[in-house]
């Protein structure tokens, strides 16, 4: 596989995660970080990694229709993301000391609750 066709397999995915994640609210990382681990073979810790830089677009695209149409509450909004920010930032301290085997079977029970 070349860099272009990889390129462009990437960017679909990437485009397929950001629209059912902006649909459902469950967060593109639910289909990118597999995607790029089985799919593509890329270690985990560099797909979360990635998976958080475009969640952020992702919510930050979603969350300016959802502000303008009035389905969002602001409030509620700002007081999860103080939790959600610890939350993430307790999560990639404890997942630099964690195998990458670890990893991948805390993902695989978190994608199978989701579910």
């Amino acid at each position: 596989m070349d860099i272009w066709e990889f390129t462009l397999l990437v960017w679909i995915g990437s485009f397929t995660a950001g629209f059912v994640g902006a649909l459902t609210g469950l967060g593109g990382g639910v289909v990118i970080v597999p995607l790029l681990t089985s799919v593509f073979a890329v270690d985990i810790r560099y797909a979360v990694g990635a998976s958080l830089v475009s969640v952020i677009a992702t919510s930050s695209g979603a969350a300016s229709a959802y502000i303008k149409q009035g389905f969002t509450n602001l409030r509620l909004g700002m007081f999860l993301e103080v939790a959600t920010t610890m939350g993430a930032l307790m999560g990639a301290i404890i997942a630099a000391f964690i195998s990458v085997k670890a990893l991948t079977i805390v993902l695989a029970v978190v994608l199978l609750y989701s579910a």
